[in-house]
């Protein structure tokens, strides 16, 4: 236990919790924020906490643990962190955003727990060499999605930092796959994003122009089925024009999904700036 305790309390604890994590069991993370003696838990210990029970650390003696376990299952159910006191009844004013749980610990004694959800990034893989695709990634890793561009021919200076780049369609996944071909490998591009078990697929494009991909992958043998899992127009209708502006429409359609909100369905032939008057060679290509 002393080394699970030591390990927690250290900048390996990010190692401890991708282990925990692959196990499948979503985590929160509590730590001790404040102590009042007596208590056994003091500032800055911690322990990893699933909706049932302390996994592995320590956040002080029973008294503590299933305030902190309930706790946790809220900010688990939540997405959203919280901080909770556990302390005997009436020992102290309550304080606005601190939740109180009563002790019944004969010592007495009050901790400050922080508890945090620790949610897995959701990942977003984008298939693609335009300039929206590019815009979407940097926009995309700045709102918490782990980002991967993938198209043939990218060289690693077109790729930010914060961005995986790959350079191949076969294989792709991602919880949310987003082709902003834009032209350029159109229909490899579909099938990769087809292929995949990606639970949201999404295409920057006219309506007229999905309608004729979908018609020619069809002669191809591609099920009609897992055609309409394609989400065309890419977006919410913004009025976008500029690339980073199609970048900024797209991504809210991933956060609003993301987040299990209903979408407003986008104008019939406009998403993410591609006019309604398009043409065959327009900017999404023919």
């Amino acid at each position: 236990m002393k080394d699970l305790i030591k390990a927690l309390n250290s900048k390996s604890l990010e190692d401890c919790f991708a282990g925990l994590q692959r196990e499948g069991a979503p985590l929160a993370l509590a730590t001790a924020v404040q102590a009042i003696s007596p208590t056994s838990g003091k500032p800055g210990d911690k322990a990893l906490v699933s909706a049932d029970a302390i996994v592995e650390g320590w956040i002080g003696g029973g008294c503590a643990q299933p305030a902190v376990v309930e706790a946790a299952r809220g900010a688990l159910d939540s997405g959203e962190s919280s901080l909770i006191r556990v302390g005997p009844k009436g020992e102290w004013e309550p304080l606005q955003g601190v939740v109180d749980y009563t002790s019944g610990c004969l010592s007495g004694g009050t901790l400050v727990i922080f508890i945090e959800p620790m949610i897995e990034q959701p990942m977003l893989n984008v298939l693609g060499n335009s300039p929206a695709a590019h815009n979407l990634c940097r926009l995309a890793a700045q709102l918490g999605f782990t980002v991967t561009l993938t198209c043939p021919g990218l060289e690693t200076g077109d790729v930010p930092d914060e961005v995986h780049q790959k350079t191949d369609f076969s294989g792709a996944s991602g919880d949310f796959i987003v082709i902003a071909t834009q032209g350029e490998h159109d229909r490899d591009a579909l099938k990769a994003a087809l292929a995949s078990n990606a639970s949201h697929i999404a295409m920057i494009a006219s309506s007229k122009k999905i309608a004729g991909l979908k018609a020619s992958l069809t002669k191809t043998g591609v099920d009609s089925a897992q055609l309409d899992r394609i989400h065309s127009p890419a977006g919410i209708e913004i009025g976008a024009v500029t690339p980073a502006e199609i970048a900024l429409s797209v991504l809210a359609e991933l956060v609003r999904v993301r987040r299990g909100k209903k979408m407003s369905p986008v104008a019939a032939d406009q998403s993410a700036g591609v006019p309604a008057t398009e043409t065959n060679g327009g900017c999404c290509g023919g």
